[in-house]
């Protein structure tokens, strides 16, 4: 009796050995990945564990296949942004203005005034304080309009006759988009736009910056030809170097 009840006893452990076995061979197929080839689950970190997402699966991710398609450009990329001339219609101008970098764009009164490029607007100025006895730098721009272009670069311009109702801080614009009309307002003798070229720095408030710290000309000469260039390199140079100045450097 001993011999059959050890016989029977190893019987029993083959039997379940075999169901195990086929019990595993089942899940294996069940996942798409052989039972000998099975991972345990990974966190983002690359260590063993659970997930720690109810969708998390023990399921190996497939192998990276490698791809001959370009990384996405950058949404800064000249060539996807777009650049107008700002003032539609005749005008002229020079490339040179007094005291520091700006550019006047002489056009009749109530010409058509339109954003450079796509952005966002950050300051909006449409009642002229301007007293030629204070002679304050903040009101000489009279009624003005600044935009964040998407690019990064800061453009302002002033003297406007009017602002388009539908310009306000935080409106998004397109290239083209009109903004008002050229006037004399501020500190005008003539009928002009004020054009200025900055880095954002404060945003609002800082007009000695807002402005203009680099020649906006060459850019305007790239627009009127039709060439898409961006001020974002000169720019970003000139905050290198210069920071973002608390008050003004020159003709207060």
């Amino acid at each position: 009796m001993a011999t059959v009840s050890g016989t029977w006893r190893l019987r029993t452990r083959a039997g379940a050995l075999v169901a195990a076995l086929s019990a595993a061979l089942a899940a294996g197929a069940c996942s798409g990945v052989p039972a000998d080839r099975a991972a345990p689950a990974t966190n983002p970190t690359g260590s063993t564990g659970a997930v720690g997402s109810p969708s998390a699966s023990a399921t190996p991710s497939p192998e990276p296949v490698p791809s001959s398609a370009p990384a996405t450009p950058s949404p800064l990329t000249v060539a996807q942004l777009s650049f107008v001339f700002p003032v539609r219609g005749m005008n002229s101008y020079a490339h040179t203005h007094h005291d520091y970098p700006a550019t006047d764009v002489i056009a009749p009164c109530g010409a058509t005034v339109v954003a450079v490029t796509s952005g966002v607007v950050l300051q909006v100025t449409r009642v002229d304080t301007y007293d030629a006895k204070v002679n304050a730098g903040a009101t000489r721009g009279g009624l003005s309009v600044a935009i964040l272009g998407d690019d990064g670069v800061r453009y302002y311009g002033s003297h406007f006759a009017s602002i388009e109702a539908s310009v306000n801080p935080g409106v998004r614009v397109a290239a083209g988009k009109v903004l008002g009309q050229v006037g004399r307002t501020g500190d005008a003798s003539a009928c002009h736009l004020h054009f200025g070229i900055s880095p954002p720095c404060q945003k609002t408030g800082d007009w000695w910056i807002q402005r203009g710290v680099i020649w906006p000309w060459p850019y305007l000469d790239a627009w009127r030809a039709g060439r898409p260039e961006s001020a974002a390199g000169e720019v970003r140079a000139w905050q290198a170097a210069n920071g973002c100045p608390t008050r003004p450097l020159v003709d207060p």
